[in-house]
This record gives C-alpha cells, structure tokens and sequence, in this order.
C-alpha cells in the first residue's frame, strides 16, 4: 500500500516527489513568503512525526527514499513501533537505507503508531503487512499539545525516535504531539507563532532562547520577539494554557556576553518579566518555568559532551522533569492524563 497523507500524524504539510511523500512540520506551500531555508530544511527533519495506523498484521514493512548518512551524535536513524503508548520495537538504519521491517509489533487487532527519525527528512513510499486483514490509517484524536523550541526539542541525540523528550512526555499524558523544535532555527519567528496560532491546541509550550543568544538577538529584542509571539498565538487562542520556558544550563553561554551583549541569565530574567507583566495585563493562562529547573548546570556537566545537547539519558530526564513540573500547569490535576511510572 502506498502511503498517503492520512497515515501521517505530527506533520503539517507534505512535499510530493514522484511517488514519495517528504513530511514537513511547517506549511511547505507557504515556505517562499515566510521560512528561511534553514528553518524548512530542519522542519524536513521528521521529530515527533509518525504514522498512525491500526492492524492485525504479524509484522510491517515501511519503504522510504534512501537515508542520509548519520550524523557523528548519533548511532543511526532510529525508527520506533509504539503500542498503547509503550515502545515495542526500535529499529535502527544506517546511510543509503531504503526500509524497515518491525516484527515485534504486538498481536491482534491494535493501534500502532511507527515513529520516524529526528535525524533527517524521511521520504516515504510504501507500507506492507504480513498476514493481516485490517492495515488502515487511524487519526489521533487525543488532545493535542504543540511544543516551540530549538535543537534541544528537537533532540536529535534522543536513544530512539520516540524517547525525544517530547514524545515520553506525550505518550504518558495521553496527548497528540506536534513538535515544532527546530535545531539550531528557532529564532521567535513571527511566521512560526502564526502557524502555532492557526493549530488548535489543548496547550502550548514554547522553550525558546538557546539559538537566539547566539544569533544576533539582544535584551531589547528576545523579550519583545517573546511577549509578540504570545500576543499573536492568544488572537485565536486566547484561553489555551501556554507556558514559556527560559533556556536549559550551558555553561559557556550563561554569563560570556553574545556579539550584542547577552547572557542566558540575561535572557532568563528578560522571559520571566515578560510572563509577570502579560498576567498582570490578564492572561492567566500563561506560565513561567526556568530552564534551570529542567536541566541545570549539575545535569548539563553529567549529561552533554559539548556543554550545550544533553545526551540520550538527558533527554530522559528532561522528559521526567517536564512530565513532573510543566505538565500539570498546563494540564490540570483533572485533565484525566495518563501517567508512568
């Protein structure tokens, strides 16, 4: 069976090629008027994008345009199967792979979602099933939770495609999973904050600041880009619970001003004001959370080589901690989640 756009879940547009489908999880046909060409490429790059489906079959078979080699941070491009939000299988694929085969899927009718690799843009082709009656594409009706962030939501080092720190923290609270982490491209566009704007949401998170401070942003403009990027998501979301959280430690960048003079602490006190001044002017559904808090400085020293990416196991942590101190913000103790040991 050739895969169609139904298939996909946590994606926003596709690119056509012939007979493949490239996922994008940014609107492709408007990349000309408002997406710089190295935030689309890294939106190509499918994080948190899977295929949603439900079958019988004993084992899948997913066809996909050869692989790009594996960048240095990583092992290979990982491929998962999730089942009633547990990973049952992870498949790992080296340069110029063209498949995947998960045999160790489950039994019986089931809900099965195939996760694709943050590592690179995934072109895909054809989906097979041995010895199955039902292989058909199952929309994700949960609650959906859009997160806004930079490489460190984008997680490229995760241990597997669904153990980005995004996905854990999705699958234990039950909700559908949009992520917008761009490695190394978010940049507080205003084109991005419209595209959150126009995606109905149950909640938002935005991390944001990390490739800011090393890109030309300063004190006068990152609060501004920060506090605009709320006002234009509330024009058509104004009660949806957003919290806004400050960069993860990084010790070379924490107090050695950028090229215009900004520091990560900088930056989180800038953020923080920001959240203190947009409630008292009334939005109650905003929330502050320090990166701090999430990773600091003992976790980034155990946890990342270059002072900057956590590593695998970091990743895991961050899921553990945003799990335990963002998600009941934004979610409520009544939301009904599901939760994980």
């Amino acid at each position: 069976m050739t895969v169609n756009e139904t298939f996909i879940q946590g994606a926003l547009s596709v690119k056509r090629a012939g007979n493949t489908l490239y996922p994008c999880r940014l609107p492709y046909q408007r990349r000309d008027l408002c997406f710089a060409e190295h935030l689309l490429d890294r939106a190509f790059c499918t994080s948190g994008v899977r295929l949603r489906l439900e079958t019988d079959a004993e084992a899948i078979a997913l066809s996909f345009a050869p692989l790009p080699p594996p960048g240095a941070a990583i092992n290979g491009h990982a491929f998962d199967a999730v089942i009633d939000n547990e990973i049952a299988q992870a498949v790992f694929c080296g340069k110029n792979s063209t498949g995947v085969v998960f045999d160790r899927a489950g039994q019986g009718l089931r809900t099965i979602e195939i996760w694709l690799p943050p590592s690179c843009r995934v072109g895909l082709k054809k989906i097979k099933a041995r010895k199955a009656s039902v292989l058909r594409p199952l929309p994700d009706r949960r609650p959906t939770w859009v997160t806004w962030g930079s490489s460190i939501t984008h997680c490229v080092r995760a241990g597997s495609a669904a153990r980005i720190w995004p996905a854990t923290v999705a699958r234990r609270h039950n909700l559908n999973l949009v992520n917008m982490g761009f490695g190394g491209a978010c940049l507080l566009e205003p084109a991005v904050a419209m595209v959150i704007r126009d995606l109905p949401a149950a909640c938002i998170s935005m991390k944001l600041g990390i490739n800011a401070v090393g890109n030309g942003l300063s004190a006068r403009t990152y609060p501004a880009l920060v506090a605009g990027a709320v006002a234009i998501i509330r024009e058509k979301q104004p009660h949806t619970p957003i919290a806004l959280i400050s960069p993860i430690a990084s010790p070379p960048r924490e107090r050695t001003p950028s090229q215009t003079g900004y520091t990560l602490e900088g930056m989180r006190a800038d953020m923080e004001a920001v959240h203190r001044n947009l409630v008292m002017a009334g939005d109650m559904n905003l929330y502050y959370i320090s990166g701090l808090d999430l990773f600091g400085l003992k976790e980034i020293n155990r946890y990342s080589d270059d002072k900057l990416h956590p590593g695998s196991e970091g990743i895991d942590l961050q899921a553990e901690r945003f799990s335990r101190l963002v998600m009941p913000l934004l979610l409520g103790s009544s939301s009904g989640a599901v939760q994980h040991p």
